[in-house]
């Protein structure tokens, strides 16, 4: 792929996440833990795409079997949390930011609902993927899939996404996309939504 021509299109996300979009800060406080994802965008043959992996399932991970970005907890190496996207992306796919990836900007903080994890604090960085053929090696203990899904089908999804159900003793809205037996919902499902939301604001998307 020739990553010039895809400079327009880079170049718009980078603008409007790095100077127009207003992205929410949650507060911290001391019971706050950080963590952060990474919304990763690819062009494959001329199809723009963002990844997401499916979750090991594991007895003491309120996201066990989830699909999600790929992400996870702020550790002491990390200065910032971009480093912690990058950090773990490489952990659990083998995916290297620094080198094969491209900052495009930061989306809103989020905090799940679900009572055991709403300590958490989640920051999501934007990534242009430069080599859209790059080797991904699969961490077992931590993910044990990954799929590439086609931006306009996503937003296709997003218009009938919307599902209101009972969680936690109240009402619970999130977002579901269904993709070839892929369920991408809860957390990711509501950070997705937001997102295909941000992107429809650019001009010629």
């Amino acid at each position: 792929m020739n990553l010039s021509s895809d400079s327009a299109f880079i170049e718009k996300l980078r603008v409007f996440f790095q100077e127009i979009y207003l992205k929410n800060d949650i507060a911290r406080d001391n019971n706050s833990i950080l963590s952060s994802v990474a919304i990763i965008i690819r062009n494959h043959e001329e199809i723009y795409e963002i990844l997401f992996i499916k979750r090991s399932e594991r007895e003491y991970d309120n996201f066990s079997g989830h699909m999600a970005f790929p992400g996870g907890i702020n550790e002491k190496i990390d200065k910032t949390g971009l480093d912690t996207s990058i950090r773990e992306t490489y952990e659990e796919i083998g995916i290297d930011l620094k080198k094969d990836g491209l900052f495009l900007g930061q989306f809103s903080d989020y905090r799940p609902v679900n009572p055991k994890s709403n300590h958490l604090i989640v920051s999501p960085y934007i990534f242009f993927l430069k080599n859209p053929t790059v080797k991904i090696n699969l961490n077992q203990e931590e993910v044990v899939d990954t799929v590439w899904i086609d931006l306009k089908i996503l937003l296709e999804l997003s218009i009938n996404s919307k599902r209101t159900t009972e969680k936690y003793n109240q009402e619970y809205q999130d977002y579901v996309f269904n993709y070839k037996g892929y369920n991408i919902w809860g957390m990711t499902g509501k950070i997705l939504y937001m997102f295909i939301n941000e992107l429809k604001k650019i001009n010629n998307f």
